[in-house]
């Protein structure tokens, strides 16, 4: 039977992908079974497949977290969505679809179909993905006059994560995951003079190492500081942390309580903040919005693509790509380091020295 196939397959990949992953997937397919209901995995058609996906570009594409469909299944919101009119909540997007939902059956049914000697019904088809469902929207980066609202404003936190995560997530291109869990042993020099922060080490948690979870394997690098950083107080919050304790440790715990996934809470609690200045815009312009921003930056500067895919931990274009050093030279640390920002870009909320 499915279900219980499903729970020895995601046992299985407990060891090669995140635990985050692994579960949101476990979910996706449920949601499947409680649409088509939990057979034997060779008894699956294509059209269960097709009649499921037309119900997902029907779906609201938030409706764990809206009241309206409180112990609803997703046919029964995608019907009663329907009835909303001009009131309807917005849909799953066909990105999400194909992301979120097929992508993981197909998995699934790939490995059920060697495991049990059948031949998967995704094997030669897709489903086709309704016109009717919602375009994605596309992330845009900020302006620079959005920056310098929003760097005035977050210079002036107390807590280190709301201060520091806008200016290096923009000037690194890095994800709110992977600054969350910075430790102070991984931000260092190299060559004696330039500074990287380093993921590809395990974290130190209570004394035993712990892996540092990543989203994939191109994510595992290290990604360069911008000298600007110098001239602010960053390395000082740095030096005050030892090497097995975060930098950001505001942002593991609400009270006496441990926050249970600390880089969506902090993501949450940044795209709060840039509603409160007025330049957040729902899935267009939030805090990812700042990677997007770092590549824009690096394309203006003329960095090679290469090294800016090494610096934000992009996935390789070509095979050719794939050759030498995985990590970035020295060479592209310094370039990196000194790459030429936005004109007209106003970082002086975060300057307290001189530069050197």
């Amino acid at each position: 039977m499915l279900l219980d196939q499903l729970e020895v397959w995601t046992a299985l990949r407990k060891d090669h992908a995140q635990d985050k992953k692994v579960k949101t997937d476990a979910n996706r397919i449920r949601d499947f079974v409680e649409y088509a209901g939990d057979k034997p995995v060779n008894r699956y058609r294509f059209s269960d497949f097709q009649s499921f996906t037309n119900v997902l570009a029907r779906s609201p594409a938030n409706m764990t977290k809206e009241r309206t469909f409180h112990g609803m299944t997703r046919a029964q919101a995608a019907d009663h969505n329907d009835t909303l009119n001009d009131r309807r909540f917005p849909t799953l997007t066909g990105k999400a679809i194909e992301a979120n939902y097929l992508s993981p059956l197909r998995m699934f049914f790939k490995t059920m179909a060697a495991e049990h000697d059948f031949r998967s019904p995704l094997a030669d088809m897709s489903p086709t993905i309704p016109n009717t469902a919602r375009d994605s929207v596309v992330r845009v980066p900020f302006t620079v006059e959005e920056l310098n609202v929003w760097f005035k404003a977050a210079a002036q936190e107390t807590r280190p994560d709301l201060k520091w995560l806008p200016l290096l997530a923009t000037l690194t291109g890095a994800r709110v995951g992977e600054l969350i869990y910075l430790q102070g042993k991984d931000v260092r020099k190299i060559n004696d003079t330039l500074w990287v922060a380093d993921l590809t080490t395990d974290l130190i948690i209570e004394g035993e190492e712990t892996e540092r979870q990543i989203k994939n394997e191109t994510s595992r690098r290290l990604f360069a500081l911008h000298e600007v950083l110098e001239q602010t107080a960053f390395y000082d919050l740095c030096a005050k942390r030892k090497a097995d304790e975060w930098l950001f440790p505001h942002a593991f715990r609400h009270g006496r309580e441990l926050v249970k996934d600390p880089a969506d809470a902090a993501s949450k609690r940044l795209n709060g903040r840039l509603e409160k200045l007025g330049i957040h815009r729902p899935y267009e312009t939030t805090f990812h919005s700042s990677r997007h921003t770092a590549k824009d930056i690096m394309r203006v500067a003329k960095i090679d693509p290469r090294t800016a895919d090494r610096q934000t931990g992009h996935a390789m274009k070509t095979a050719g790509d794939n050759y030498g050093k995985k990590t970035l030279l020295v060479e592209e640390v310094e370039v990196l380091a000194a790459l030429r920002l936005p004109e007209g870009l106003d970082l002086s909320p975060y300057i307290i020295k001189p530069k050197a």
